[in-house]
């Protein structure tokens, strides 16, 4: 390159070059003026480049550049003119996004471009060096076919997506899933929420109210709804899935004819309970009518109310199936054929579409989930099957079983029959008002006003019954729990060889005990306040410790202790009374065992106990009054 005293004597304007280090890079870093010779100018910049010996083109655009700044300072810019040949490293073929597309694209979108492969080839610097390639393979070329939604673009050689939804490649496969779903009865387009396409760009209601109407949808989006799902989608920074778009209406079908019961009914599904949950078992109470009482009205079916599709078009509504009542016991239709009246008292019952009035509620099957809790207010209740675990059968006279009772509630102001057994291993409890009478019993709880008549095994039970219990027409055997009744037993076998421990007893009590004993309690407890306030001193002892402005109502309470007590005394004189009536009630009260007593039988008349330590044959066991002690005949 020219030095110093070329300058002086080229009266043209001299241009110095610096190469970088890599030798990639030549740019001006000293500017000379001209002495009287030519400016500077791009063709100058650009012998004087050749000059130098550089082979690489000049870069036209960087070369202006480098003359205007010239021109307008003075001072050369920091500008490549000159570039050497970069090294090529192999690539494999791409198909590149053109955007972020995990966000939607819409219709005329280029999203997509295939990169085709390069080869390795040598780079070379400024001044003459030539560089290798880090590495050398050959490339793979990838074959793209286009799938649905999407054509190619032939002059910027890109893929449009030809609908608003997410571009996918699967398998050499580019294509558009569409976003819009159109339900099956095209009432509803569904779809999921971006809140921006894949250029960036936010979405708005009106640009999904576009791309709905290609689609064919006549109806008006929401767009107050679609504002908010996007701002949602927006906040949270996730789409949303599944969203409706639009939505037409469904048709509403007519509704079919029925009975509209003039009396409490049933519910057909349940009760709510106080906590707000349904209770499946509980449908109320069976209605009770009276004679000429008119107790339901049938009602025609009602037509339908149309909907409408996506597309405008009205979608007709199905009317109402009529309904057919037939008429059974003791129940008349009038002449207006709808309106039903009663012809006698009685429980009213809906089953198959007949209509009765029924002295005895007669349920065909089970108590179960079909017909949930039974409860009348009047009259019996038959029940052909069984009662099942978790229910309850409640009837003011006699509840009839002709399968068994398992582990459920039964109340009845008469007997209690059951011709199978009664199941209680996950509770329940029998109470009746008069008898309790079934084949067999294992752990139930029994409870009767009259007599408890069990045919044959009474296996770890709790029973009380005010009358006897009878268990003598099969095997009759107890074995485990506790008997108590108020007129004694007849019995075949109780315990077992293992020893089971079992207790059977006779107690005679009275309603006004249990009453008695509450009264005493309450006044013992009283009693026992007022000691832990005022101490056990005696009165006149505590009225002398006693402030003068506080001895008159401390004498009150002290009066008030006083009649305490002699209640106390009266109740429990009272309770002593009835204890030995008790035990006079009891001459004459027996527990016959027709053939064995084990031990671990623990025999009880009223407050006495014999426990049984040996086996012992048939007996006859009762209180005599006159040794004050169980006797054995």
């Amino acid at each position: 390159m020219a030095d110093g005293k070329a300058v002086k004597k080229n009266p043209d304007a001299q241009f110095r070059f610096s190469m970088s280090e890599d030798g990639m890079k030549l740019g001006v870093s000293r500017y000379f003026p001209p002495n009287g010779g030519e400016g500077p100018s791009v063709d100058l910049l650009r012998r004087q480049v050749a000059a130098a010996g550089v082979q690489f083109p000049v870069d036209e655009e960087a070369a202006q550049q480098i003359v205007e700044s010239i021109e307008k300072s003075g001072e050369v810019r920091r500008v490549v003119l000159v570039s050497g040949t970069p090294v090529q490293e192999p690539k494999h073929a791409a198909l590149v996004g053109l955007g972020n597309l995990d966000f939607p694209v819409f219709p005329g979108d280029r999203f997509a471009r295939k990169k085709e492969p390069l080869s390795a080839q040598d780079g070379k610097t400024i001044d003459g060096r030539v560089i290798k390639p880090k590495e050398n393979f050959k490339p793979n070329d990838i074959i793209v076919k286009m799938g649905e939604n999407v054509e190619l673009d032939p002059l910027t050689d890109s893929y449009v997506s030809q609908v608003w939804g997410m571009a996918r490649l699967k398998d050499g496969t580019i294509s558009v899933n569409p976003i819009p779903r159109i339900s099956e009865d095209a009432i509803e387009v569904t779809g999921t929420i971006h809140f921006e396409d894949f250029r960036g760009q936010p979405l708005t209601p009106a640009r999904i109210e576009k791309e709905l109407r290609d689609v064919g949808v006549v109806i008006n989006p929401d767009h107050d709804l679609l504002e908010k799902k996007l701002r949602q989608a927006e906040r949270t920074g996730l789409p949303l899935f599944e969203q409706a778009l639009v939505a037409g209406s469904h048709p509403v079908p007519g509704r079919d004819g029925w009975f509209e019961y003039l009396v409490s009914s049933r519910e057909d599904t349940g009760t709510e309970d106080e906590s707000g949950n349904l209770d499946f078992r509980d449908r109320g109470m069976y209605p009770l009518v009276t004679e000429g009482q008119v107790i339901g009205r049938l009602h025609a079916p009602t037509a339908g109310e149309g909907g409408i599709d996506i597309y405008g078009k009205t979608i007709p509504a199905h009317g109402g199936n009529g309904l057919r009542i037939r008429l059974g016991k003791n129940v008349f239709v009038h002449d207006d054929e709808v309106t039903f009246e009663s012809k006698t008292k009685g429980i009213m019952v809906m089953e198959k579409g007949m209509v009765d009035i029924l002295d005895c509620l007669i349920l065909p099957g089970n108590v179960d989930l079909t017909t949930g809790n039974v409860k009348v207010e009047s009259g019996s209740v038959k029940i052909i099957g069984s009662i099942q675990a978790g229910f309850k059968v409640t009837a003011p006279e006699h509840i009839i079983v002709g399968g068994s009772i398992e582990s459920a509630t039964v109340n009845a102001g008469g007997n209690v029959e059951v011709s199978g057994g009664i199941l209680m291993p996950e509770g329940g409890l029998v109470k009746a008002g008069g008898d309790v009478i079934a084949n067999y019993a294992t752990n139930a709880q029994i409870e009767a006003g009259g007599d408890v008549d069990i045919a044959n095994d009474i296996t770890n039970c709790d029973v009380h019954a005010d009358g006897k219990l009878i268990a003598s027409r099969g095997k009759g055997h107890i074995l485990g729990g506790e008997i108590i009744t108020g007129k004694g037993m007849e019995v075949n076998e109780i315990g077992s060889e293992l020893g089971v421990q079992t207790t059977v007893s006779v107690r005679i009590e009275h309603a006004e005990d249990e009453g008695l004993r509450q009264q005493r309690v309450k006044v013992k407890q009283a009693i026992r306040k007022i000691d832990e306030a005022m101490g056990s001193d005696s009165p006149n002892e505590i009225l002398l410790r006693t402030k003068p402005e506080k001895r008159a109502a401390v004498a009150e309470i002290l009066k008030h202790r006083i009649t305490l007590v002699k209640r106390r005394k009266a109740i429990s004189e009272q309770l002593n009374q009835m204890a030995l009536k008790s035990q006079e009630d009891l001459a004459g009260v027996k527990i016959e065992v027709k053939r064995l007593i084990h031990p671990g039988t623990d025999l009880r008349f009223g407050g006495r106990a014999f426990p049984v330590a040996k086996k012992r044959e048939a007996s006859t066991i009762f209180w005599s009054e006159e040794t004050r002690e169980i006797v054995f005949e």
